[in-house]
């Protein structure tokens, strides 16, 4: 028996405690839930328009493939389905969100596919790739749309693009012409044709072509057009000889067009031609000066505002009545243009009347204030008629005025109505003080006094001088 000392017994003993400890793991899920609703609302938020489109056949598209826009993704099927009536292939594409102004009227779609033609070979990185569908756009201003059929074929290049002239061009026969038949000028491809196809009572074929926004400029009223294609023969010294336009025109045809050297009023959508077979030997002599390009001078660039004078006088011994018109131009100093409008004419006895202008009959009297190189500026006395009429003519600003450049191309602006003039650099020739205009550019009286605008920056860099037909640019500056 084990005794316990006194001292033993009053020794402390520990008392512990469990405290139960909070644990948070249980938020994990919860936030990993959340975390995923939030990115699918998200993406669910942010993804494209769902599109209907209808193909007549699937061509082997499956769901996956791409829609494609100047080789870039914009867009996946998303289903295949038949038609109910089982007619068509339903395809079901959605849109990039960036792609969603595909979906509005007017929009192309196709299935891009191997596609042998006797003008090319189109879709052939799908010969061992996937299928995809090809887009064209609308027109910008285009209401939205969900629903569309595609084109059984692909486009023809040209084909609903911005700015292009449609016109119909009427034939006794097909002539071998197809769709996407080119269109040439001077040997130059500037369009080609659409569609073939008889007309309404069947009496002849018609030709839908279009000419592209560039080169819409050289269809006139008074353009011809002939049938381009097949292989012309020829024996000389050489042996046979055999030549013909293009591959493409030999196959698919070709139509050529020329524009009289002075052509007529431009022509609008629908205008309707008829298709020569063969040209006559004139119209491959015609040369008509005309401003080609989608836009002839920079965006918003101001353009001179000429006004038409007439300067009448009294010459020779029996007093004969002349006159002589011309272009002005107002500038900060007074009235800039050809000197014989502005001036009297040596040895001629002018009458008090001497210059007609807006309404008005003004005497030269006195010296111009500068006068050289053909031209001359003088101050005019016009009384401002009633309704302000002459605060309307805006003053050309002295800023918008250079020496011309060598190698620069120009157009001579004359009257607002009529089309401008193109003025290549190839056709200028600087000789003393001027600069000439290839003689086989002929001018018309009308455009005597026009202004000569560079087109780079639209700047006035001359005046042009009209004299038996001939062109004479004299430089800025006025002074």
């Amino acid at each position: 028996m084990s005794v316990i000392s006194a001292q033993e017994q009053k020794l402390p003993t520990a008392s512990i405690e469990v405290r139960a400890r909070r644990s948070f793991a249980w938020l994990l899920p919860l936030f990993a839930f959340a975390l995923a609703i939030y990115l699918g609302a998200s993406a669910w938020m942010r993804r494209g328009p769902l599109i209907e489109i209808r193909v007549p056949a699937g061509h082997g598209i499956r769901v996956g493939d791409d829609l494609r826009y100047r080789g870039v993704s914009v867009g996946m099927v998303e289903c295949v389905d038949l038609a109910d009536d089982l007619t068509e292939v339903m395809l079901g594409v959605r849109l990039e969100p960036a792609a969603g102004g595909l979906a509005r009227a007017g929009s192309r779609f196709w299935i891009v596919r191997p596609h042998l033609a006797l003008d090319g070979v189109q879709g052939l990185e799908t010969v061992i790739g996937a299928r995809y569908l090809g887009v064209l756009p609308g027109p910008l201003d285009s209401a939205r749309q969900s629903e569309f059929i595609a084109l059984a074929e692909p486009p023809v290049a040209g084909m609903g693009e911005e700015g292009v002239l449609e016109v119909v061009i009427e034939a006794g026969e097909r002539h071998g012409l197809s769709p996407g038949a080119p269109i040439h000028y001077r040997g130059i491809e500037i369009g080609s044709v659409f569609s073939v196809g008889l007309a309404s009572d069947a009496r002849a074929v018609e030709v839908r072509a279009g000419i592209r926004a560039p080169f819409a400029e050289l269809v006139r009223e008074d353009s011809r057009f002939w049938q381009q294609g097949g292989v012309d023969f020829s024996l000389g010294l050489r042996g046979l000889r055999f030549e013909f336009e293009s591959l493409r025109t030999l196959f698919v045809g070709g139509i050529a067009l020329s524009t009289p050297t002075r052509p007529g009023a431009r022509v609008r959508t629908g205008h309707r031609f008829y298709l020569h077979a063969e040209p006559e030997e004139s119209w491959l002599t015609w040369q008509p000066p005309l401003a080609l390009g989608r836009e002839l001078l920079p965006a918003g660039a101001r353009v001179p505002e000429l006004v038409r004078a007439q300067h009448v006088f009294e010459q020779g011994v029996l007093g004969i009545d002349r006159s002589r018109a011309g272009w002005l131009l107002s500038l900060a100093d007074g009235w800039v243009g050809p000197a014989d409008l502005l001036t009297h004419e040596e040895g001629a006895r002018v009458k008090t009347e001497g210059l007609e202008l807006l309404g008005q009959r003004l005497a030269l009297d006195g010296e111009p204030l500068w006068q050289a190189r053909g031209l001359a500026l003088r101050k005019l006395d016009l009384v401002p008629p009633e309704g302000g009429a002459l605060a309307a003519i805006q003053r050309w600003p002295e800023e918008l005025t250079r020496a011309p450049i060598s190698g620069e191309d120009c157009l001579a602006l004359g009257d607002p109505a009529s089309a401008p003039i193109a003025l290549a650099a190839t056709h200028l020739k600087a000789e003393g003080e001027f600069l000439h205009v290839d003689p086989a550019l002929s001018f018309d009286a009308e455009w005597h006094g026009a202004a000569v605008v560079s087109r780079s920056d639209a700047k006035l860099v001359g005046l042009l001088l009209v004299e038996k037909r001939k062109g004479r640019i004299s430089p800025a500056p006025f002074e």
